[in-house]
């Protein structure tokens, strides 16, 4: 059955109605019959918008397809962040390209819009877009000119919604998005003031984004992205970011710092942007709107035009946008500069965890080992020092390192409190390491005779049983050979 996204796709490819030419000033172009209809509207409701953006500190931007609020924010290089400045942000995400590239290598960036092959390696994927935006794209701002105001190629991109299910009944009112150059980070944030301007706003985050490069998200490909998106088609417009490399910065996050939340209590919220910011530059936000009370604060403002409960919701959204670039910042400046860089064992466990991902097992066996004499050191954690140690051991198996393989398998299977079920693989790798390579079935015999007694019942006891009288029937034709052919006296 297809999705509304696939339908509202399939209307988008049909003919959109517009006004009768002679209906038209001259020298205009025709718009979408519902244009004048808005226009209109938002002229009725000019004092109430000036209002607003007065509060707000931006401004009104008006169109034909309605009006919306602008509000612009640079936060300076030398502004501080926690225990960071905006400075150390920035000349990261400019500077280490070579971690942007090993990055992309363990996620490459999805294309956004109907097109969403994932890119292949480091390289970026040039964006198809409609034949009239690809004019404005050059000089390619995704490879800019040492003077481009945004010499990264990325812009963040984060949206406040009127909830969290989705579909075609969900709308994003607030449209934050931020780009970085040596100056700091510079947030722009497109409000809509009423449901009926949304066409607007559509036209003015498009034009926008069609000077920057790839988006950088949070959870942005499972809800940011499919939802604006939705919101074009539903509108029967072209979708802008159809085919821009997109990278979601909480898969990284969840591999460099989910384990975190054993040490503090919070879990799975250890990989939100709120957890994220306090661990990595103790941030901590005061005065800041529950995420639950935004869209019931921007309902109240449609209804009264009171936009001092908006305040804290554009501030929440910057605070946002900064920490995504905090967290991507971070993120880079680990890969880059390896395990010594980590501050504990379960950032380089993550670490390591990454260049797995990446393919580049030498860089991954160094923060795998040093992530297990960290957890060994520490001693508290014998399911995070398993874990480590099985990953180091396949990472040397693919190296084709199989006796440094079975070495790490045995320091697992001796670890103290070691969960059994990494014990009962690394017997089990044993068993096949002995029998297989290293030809030492005594010992493959000991093994699999240990996997019974520790896996009393089960498919996984059958294949142990098979295994070991496999084994057994080879050392008998060991020994019958031994005695055909005895060892002759000197």
């Amino acid at each position: 059955m297809a999705s509304l996204t696939d339908r509202l796709r399939g209307i988008v490819g049909g003919a959109v109605p517009r006004l009768s030419p002679e209906l038209m000033p001259p020298g205009e172009a025709t718009p979408v019959a519902t244009d004048t209809a808005v226009a209109r509207s938002a002229s009725l409701r000019e004092p109430a918008m000036a209002r607003a953006a007065e509060v707000l500190g931006g401004q009104v931007v008006a169109a034909r397809t309605g009006a919306i609020i602008t509000v612009d924010r640079h936060y300076a290089s030398s502004d501080r962040y926690g225990r960071v400045t905006i400075g150390d942000i920035v000349d990261t995400l400019l500077d280490l390209h070579d971690a942007r590239a090993l990055l992309a290598r363990a996620w490459p960036p999805s294309a956004s819009g109907p097109g969403r092959a994932g890119c292949p390696g480091a390289s970026v994927v040039e964006p198809t877009l409609p034949r009239d935006r690809q004019s404005r794209r050059e000089p390619d701002s995704r490879f800019p000119t040492p003077d481009s105001r945004e010499p990264s190629g990325l812009w963040f991109l984060d949206l406040e919604t009127t909830g969290l299910a989705g579909g075609a009944g969900t709308q994003a009112f607030l449209v934050g998005c931020a780009c970085v150059s040596r100056d700091g980070v510079s947030v722009r944030q497109f409000l809509l003031p009423g449901y009926e301007h949304e066409r607007a706003l559509l036209a003015e985050v498009g034009d926008w984004a069609a000077e920057r490069g790839a988006i950088v998200t949070f959870n942005g490909k499972s809800f940011d992205v499919p939802l604006i998106e939705t919101r074009y088609l539903f509108h029967r417009v072209p979708f802008p970011l159809e085919g821009v490399p997109h990278v979601d910065m909480l898969h990284p996050a969840r591999r460099l710092w989910r384990a975190r939340g054993t040490l503090d209590g919070s879990g799975e919220a250890s990989c939100s942007l709120g957890t994220l910011e306090r661990l990595l530059a103790g941030v901590h936000r005061v005065g800041d709107v529950p995420g639950f009370e935004i869209p019931s604060r921007y309902f109240q403002f449609v209804r009264d035009g009171d936009a001092r409960p908006l305040e804290a919701v554009l501030e929440h959204n910057r605070l946002d946008l900064v920490s995504l670039a905090l967290v991507m910042a971070r993120a880079l400046t680990l890969v880059d500069r390896g395990p010594g860089a980590a501050r504990d064992a379960y950032e380089c466990l993550g670490l390591a965890r990454l260049y797995d991902r990446a393919g580049t097992l030498e860089e991954a066996e160094a923060a795998y080992v040093r992530a297990v004499e960290m957890l060994l050191r520490v001693g508290r954690d014998p399911e995070a020092t398993g874990e480590a140690l099985r990953r180091l051991a396949y990472c040397r198996r693919r190296s084709g390192r199989t006796h440094e393989a079975a070495a790490a398998w045995q320091q697992l299977a001796d670890l103290p409190r070691c969960p059994a079920g990494l014990r009962r693989e690394a017997r089990e790798a044993l068993a096949i390491f002995h029998e297989h390579r290293a030809h030492d079935l005594a010992a493959a015999r000991a093994h699999a005779e240990r996997l019974l007694v520790e896996q009393p019942s089960g498919r996984r006891r059958d294949e142990a049983e098979h295994r070991l009288r496999r084994i057994e029937r080879k050392m008998g034709r060991a020994r019958s050979l031994a005695s055909l052919w005895p060892e002759r006296e000197p």
